[in-house]
């Protein structure tokens, strides 16, 4: 595709400016959708009222919240596993536990196989349900048939539920 300088309005002081064949092919290697809406010097003058330590304020944790500007307010808690202090990005209240992040992830963890074990519990009660209402005109051997094939569908849930854990 062929670009052609294009001249473009600016926002903040609404002269125009070139926007070059050069900048949109930049932009458009770069998957950029969107024109500029500001002229160079605007956006220079833009860029200098952001804070100098760009490259010292980290982009997770803390400072994440508005683009690095505004840190998080922390509240110090302790963890109701270890009693270890940690910071949490909410009030603690008393009614509820907290837990720093390897308790909580390790109390995770925990809380999903117990859910996988119940939902296998389930699925077993729901299959020898199933299977006792349409075995009653059975013969004892086709029962038997029945009985292992359901045996052998619950222990293939309980194999796909330990590898999707992993």
């Amino acid at each position: 595709m062929a670009f052609q300088d294009r001249e473009l309005p600016c926002r903040d002081c609404e002269n125009t400016f070139t926007f070059t064949a050069g900048e949109q092919e930049f932009y458009s290697t770069k998957g950029l959708e969107h024109d500029p809406v500001r002229c160079p010097s605007c956006r220079a003058q833009r860029k200098a009222l952001r804070p100098d330590e760009r490259e010292t304020i980290s982009s997770y944790g803390v400072y994440v919240s508005w683009g690095g500007r505004t840190p998080r307010q922390l509240h110090v808690a302790t963890c109701a596993e270890c009693a270890n202090q940690t910071e949490v990005p909410f009030r603690p209240r008393d009614d509820r536990p907290v837990y720093c992040s390897d308790c909580y992830g390790s109390l995770r963890k925990k809380q999903e196989a117990q859910a996988a074990a119940e939902a296998a519990a389930s699925a077993s009660r729901i299959a020898s349900a199933a299977s006792s209402f349409e075995l009653e005109g059975l013969s004892p051997q086709e029962k038997e048939e029945s009985d292992a094939a359901s045996a052998i569908a619950i222990l293939d849930n309980q194999e796909n539920s330990e590898e999707s854990e992993e």
